[in-house]
């Protein structure tokens, strides 16, 4: 991203002569980057961002902070089977708390950003117990047609 400092100085050097290569190299950034806020400048003739359309998150940082703690304390009450949750628990949580609901891949991105990583059963694990990593597998089947989500 291109702070407002450096789409002043690119007006002004695009103005004295200068090609997008130099002003990136003086920039120290892509070229392209040059060359796509040039297009929007000379489109709309500001330099600042404009407000995007669509629909504003529910999801506040407030919220996010709050969450991500409801999903940990979810975690911690399934440490004795797989220190995990589901994708469809983590949609239930937002439901409950913010009344809103989101579809599955939305609740995938939201954990993502949130610092959690997707698991899936595997075959041998680095402590590899083979009843255990049966019975996780049985569980894991019956209970879950979705998604597990842990912290990283």
């Amino acid at each position: 991203m291109i702070s407002i400092k450096e789409r002043e100085l690119i007006t002004k050097w695009d103005k004295e002569g200068k090609t997008q290569q130099e002003i990136a190299r003086l920039l120290n950034c892509n070229q392209s980057s040059v060359s796509r806020f040039l297009v929007k400048y000379k489109n709309k003739g500001i330099i600042y961002n404009l407000p995007r359309s669509g629909r504003p998150t529910k999801l506040t940082k407030k919220t996010i902070r709050q969450l991500k703690g409801k999903v940990l304390a979810a975690i911690e009450d399934a440490n004795n089977e797989f220190c995990s949750v589901s994708t469809k628990q983590v949609e239930n949580i937002i439901r409950r708390e913010i009344g809103e609901s989101y579809s599955l891949r939305h609740v995938g991105r939201i954990m993502h950003g949130l610092g959690f990583s997707l698991i899936t059963p595997r075959p041998q694990h680095i402590r590899h117990n083979q009843q255990k990593v049966d019975q996780f597998r049985e569980e894991f089947k019956k209970k879950f047609s979705r998604s597990m989500w842990a912290m990283r």
